[in-house]
């Protein structure tokens, strides 16, 4: 193995003007399937193709056609005291009528367009209530009228009169959001062109459309600038660490190369961008100046020695090639744990992740020293701050701190431990998709509105098969669907629902006079098929495509739900599938819908985050003893790594934070990520004690070496995290919350409770150490 890594080192000095070459060709071809990227972050882009939630969904769509709804709520102003007003009724109206003009929009419901089905002399009649909104008398006769009508009290108007909402059905397009974000946008902008807020119409905007719109806006603006603020923080911290300009910026050479070639392979790969893989640009920094910082710290170090470019670049793939390759591939395993995981973006996330770590290693062991190699210059500033500065006094003074504090610092970890292990199982888990929004977000405001005056917008939809064609005339079937309606509107969860059963009934009391003792379905299935083609020839523009299908076989109850804790909506979907079992046998019902799909995500999230876990931890540990050759070192060395992660959970429970999709991210991803320095401060800890050196010494060595870039890139990693407590999504606040306090973790058990350990357990005959105590470096030497 030392033959190889040799033999490597010496072909990338020697060749280094070819590596150069290789990478700036590599990089140009990546540019060209970049063309291939675009933002998706609709429901089936998470889920496999052979996915029973997403066969479901496509069976709503193939059936009933469009099944998503843009909500625009309107209120009446504070001086009047309902919405029929010239003013109001007119707002609404120019609403409505953008809305139907617009593309993207195939059907729009409103109080400006309402129709009523009533008697016309014992003959069904469809007439508009509102046909002339700028008459008093009109408008009264319609109030009046609109307090009867049932279909529209409590789901397009609440029963006070004071609030109302429009609903637009949008054209549902798959693998894109480009027709969401083309309606939202056209919507906003007509919003702002015509005041309604300064006219006293301040507008609540809610539906899969803004949710769409609201995942790819936030998302791209935290990449514009989270991302260019996390690498100034960067560029800073290493300029003050090494005082060079070489120091600061050869390391986004690195950077920027892995980047565009993992780009480039995900364009390849016709992998879209998501609000899940927006974190892949800030990990690959981080990771990178990680890296970097190992490399940069190990040729100063070189440097400082003597040696020149050359011979420092060559000694130093030498010495950091082992323990560079084992966190890289340690890395790569925490992102690869989360392809375990049954959502696609997620899997995705995963690939690129570990490709991305691996690619950081080929590079920091290829492009980062040739480039080195070619810098003649070291100044006394740069010598100063690696050999004497802050960060070299700190490294001295810390393996006597830790000899003297051992047996202390031994028992206030495992005690930390046991608190953690504690309190763990309390931790909780909801990827309720709208607390992803920051509660001054509108969206989030939004839909809360929405719940308090309609009881929910997000639909849950149940197919129910009649079982054969034209079977939805069954009047044996209406009364069984009618019976599990009646049942579906007793439920806290659920806001007023309309479906076919309610249009048989008000057929049939509009038939007889309007007389409220036949709203009853129809007793043969005669009359159900003549009821609905009387409806259809009455002029009513509602043509009921969305309540059945074309073959009358299927009908279609969409019932709107509160938003809730994803427990919460799992709890009630487990009682409506036990109800349809127990109650209504002889209903065939498939559930599925906006809020079933998102709940089907938050079910996957949840096992997805301890399964990675658990991936994530066997494969390091596995790692860990090939690499060290032992299975007790192999353990001590991922207690700093497991531990900081479980006190993280820890702290989550106690500031009462739950788990999430983004909080599985991190987890696994940062799970690799701490484990890195460990294994740099294993690995010169064992390499000293191979050649001899007692276990006091050889911390003493250990910390001196790899204990510097330790702190260089646990300072870099905890400060970049931190950038993305600024982002705007929830979970990519928890992210870098997440992060940066595993890494300060981390970095206390890496420098502080694993030499206390090893003090222990192999320390027993030793002496203090000196705080001079220093590894005179060599070549290879040493069996890893």
């Amino acid at each position: 193995m030392n033959g190889l890594i040799r033999g490597w080192a010496r072909w990338v000095v020697r060749g280094r003007w070819a590596v150069l070459a290789l990478v700036a060709a590599a990089m140009g071809l990546a540019f060209v399937p970049m063309g291939n990227l675009y933002y998706d972050n609709s429901n089936e882009r998470f889920f496999l193709e052979d996915d029973p939630n997403l066969a479901t969904f496509n069976d709503l769509l193939y059936r009933f056609g469009d099944v998503e709804y843009l909500s625009v709520g309107i209120e009446a102003p504070a001086g009047d005291a309902d919405l029929f007003t010239p003013e109001t009724l007119g707002v609404i109206d120019e609403l409505t009528r953008f809305l139907e003009d617009r593309p993207e929009v195939t059907q729009v419901r409103s109080l400006s367009k309402y129709q009523y089905t009533h008697s016309g002399g014992g003959m069904l009649s469809t007439d508009t209530v509102f046909e002339e909104i700028d008459n008093p008398t009109a408008i009264a006769d319609g109030r009046e009228i609109m307090l009867g009508e049932d279909m529209a009290l409590g789901s397009l108007l609440t029963e006070d009169l004071r609030h109302t909402r429009i609903a637009a059905r949008v054209q549902y397009e798959s693998g894109t959001s480009e027709l969401k974000m083309s309606l939202m946008a056209s919507l906003r902008d007509f919003i702002a062109e015509q005041g309604y807020e300064a006219q006293g119409y301040p507008l609540r905007l809610s539906g899969q459309p803004v949710f769409n719109e609201q995942f790819e806006v936030l998302s791209k603006s935290d990449q514009a600038w989270i991302n260019p603020a996390m690498a100034l923080v960067m560029i800073i911290i290493l300029a003050f660490s090494f005082r060079s300009v070489t120091g600061t910026l050869v390391p986004w050479v690195l950077i920027g190369s892995a980047i565009t070639l993992v780009t480039g392979i995900q364009g390849q790969m016709r992998w879209p961008h998501s609000v899940v893989e927006s974190a892949l640009v800030p990990a690959l920094i981080i990771i990178g100046v990680g890296v970097s910082v190992h490399v940069l710290v190990e040729f100063y170090r070189f440097r400082g020695e003597g040696l020149s470019p050359k011979e420092a670049a060559q000694r130093t793939i030498e010495h950091l090639w082992v323990p560079a390759f084992f966190t890289a591939f340690t890395t790569a395993a925490g992102f690869m744990a989360l392809s375990v995981t049954q959502l696609v973006p997620v899997q995705q996330f995963a690939w690129l992740g570990a490709i991305g770590a691996m690619m950081l290693f080929l590079l920091a062991m290829t492009l980062l020293p040739a480039v080195l190699s070619f810098i003649p210059w070291f100044s006394d500033r740069t010598r100063h701050s690696v050999d004497t500065g802050l960060v070299a006094r700190i490294t001295t003074a810390v393996p006597g701190f830790t000899y003297r504090n051992r047996h202390l610092l031994t028992l206030l970890g495992a005690t930390l431990l046991a608190i953690s292990l504690a309190l763990i199982p309390r931790i909780q888990v909801d990827s309720n998709f709208i607390t992803y929004f920051k509660e001054s977000n509108p969206t989030r405001a939004d839909l809360t509105y929405f719940d308090e005056q309609y009881n929910g917008i997000q639909n849950v939809d149940l197919m129910i098969d009649s079982g054969e064609i034209r079977g939805i005339h069954n009047p044996v079937f209406l009364s069984e669907v009618d019976r599990l309606q009646s049942w579906l509107e007793t439920q806290p969860e659920t806001g007023e629902i309309n479906s076919l059963i309610d249009f048989h009934k008000r057929i049939n009391q509009s038939l007889n006079f309007d007389d409220p003792a036949y709203s009853r379905l129809p007793d043969s299935r005669e009359m159900a098929a003549q009821f609905l083609l009387l409806y259809d020839n009455s002029g009513s523009d509602e043509d009921l495509t969305d309540a059945k299908d074309f073959d009358e076989r299927w009908l279609r109850m969409s019932v709107p739900i509160r938003n809730m804790a994803a427990s919460d909506t799992s709890a009630f979907l487990d009682r409506l599938k036990q109800e349809l079992r127990d109650e209504y046998p002889t209903l065939t019902t498939e559930i599925s819908g906006s809020m079933v799909m998102y709940n089907a995500q938050d079910e996957y999230i949840n096992q997805g985050m301890f399964q990675s876990f658990l991936v994530a931890l066997g494969i390091m540990a596995v790692s860990f003893m090939v690499l060290f050759r032992s299975l007790k070192y192999g353990l001590i060395a991922l207690v700093p790594s497991i531990v900081p992660i479980l006190m993280t959970g820890a702290l989550l429970v106690i500031l009462g934070i739950p788990l999430n999709l983004g909080t599985m991210v991190v987890g696994a991803m940062t799970m690799g990520i701490a484990v890195d320095d460990a294994i740099h401060m294993m690995n010169r800890y064992l390499r000293a004690r191979a050649r001899g050196m007692t276990a006091s010494d050889a911390i003493t060595a250990a910390s001196d070496q790899a204990g510097r870039a330790v702190i260089f890139t646990s300072i870099v990693l905890v400060l970049g995290f931190s950038m993305m407590l600024f982002g705007s999504f929830i979970p990519y606040i928890y992210t870098g919350l997440f992060a940066a306090s595993i890494m300060a973790l981390a970095l206390l058990g890496d420098l502080i409770f694993l030499p206390a350990l090893l003090h222990l357990i192999d320390g027993r005959k030793v002496v203090e150490p000196s705080p001079r105590a220093t590894l005179s470096t060599s070549s290879t030497g040493g069996t890893l």
